[in-house]
């Protein structure tokens, strides 16, 4: 619970974190939430061990193939006519690849405000410790209502094929902008996702508790 607490003093007050069935396994995620600052702040993500897989970690160290982790982080409100709402989503992107000749690793993240190159990392374990810093994203509740938040991860390596459509695309991305960049990965990045290699595609669920927007 260290991303918990250390994100607890940034938010100055205390939080109310997702619960995490399995606590001391790898990966986990965490969605903390503070009802006071909600409506403006968002929530923030805490994404740790995605990596740890060993057959992920074989794959991109020895493939070499990408991995590709993609986000989903949903906002609903209980109590519909019809059950509970959803208000909004958003969705960002990871891209992790080893460099052999460097001996590193490189980690992109593209979200809907921006695209970051993080750069290369000397080791898997730096790499996922960029990856597990929190991240403040997603929608906010707009009115008052009962809420809670719904994060969908997919982590799977990208096949030997794909790799053409990667660079493609991380080219695309240094030339021709944002705009284009978040087109490209609508387009690709989600559909290389959606394959499956080896059987090596997870998907890991969240959900937060249930807070009040008074």
């Amino acid at each position: 619970m260290r991303f918990a607490l250390a994100l607890s003093l940034l938010l100055g007050a205390a939080p109310f974190a997702a619960p995490l069935s399995a606590q001391n396994l790898d990966p986990h995620l965490e969605i903390i939430v503070n009802p006071t600052t909600i409506m403006t702040e968002g929530p923030a993500i805490v994404a740790a061990g995605l990596l740890s897989n060993p057959t992920t970690k074989d794959l991109l160290v020895n493939g070499p193939f990408p991995t590709g982790i993609a986000f989903r982080l949903q906002l609903w409100r209980k109590g519909g006519l019809l059950g509970d709402d959803l208000m909004g989503q958003s969705d960002w992107s990871v891209l992790v690849q080893y460099e052999p000749t460097k001996q590193t690793f490189n980690v992109i993240r593209q979200t809907e405000q921006a695209f970051e190159n993080f750069g290369g990392f000397p080791n898997l374990a730096s790499a996922e410790a960029q990856l597990a810093r929190p991240l403040r994203i997603g929608p906010r509740p707009d009115r008052a209502g009962r809420f809670y938040y719904n994060l969908i991860v997919d982590v799977q390596a990208l096949t030997e094929t794909d790799l053409d459509a990667l660079q493609h695309w991380a080219r695309g991305t240094k030339s021709q902008g944002s705009s284009n960049v978040l087109s490209a990965l609508g387009r690709g990045v989600r559909s290389l996702l959606s394959r499956t290699l080896g059987g090596d595609k997870r998907r890991i669920i969240q959900q937060s508790g249930v807070f009040v927007v008074p």
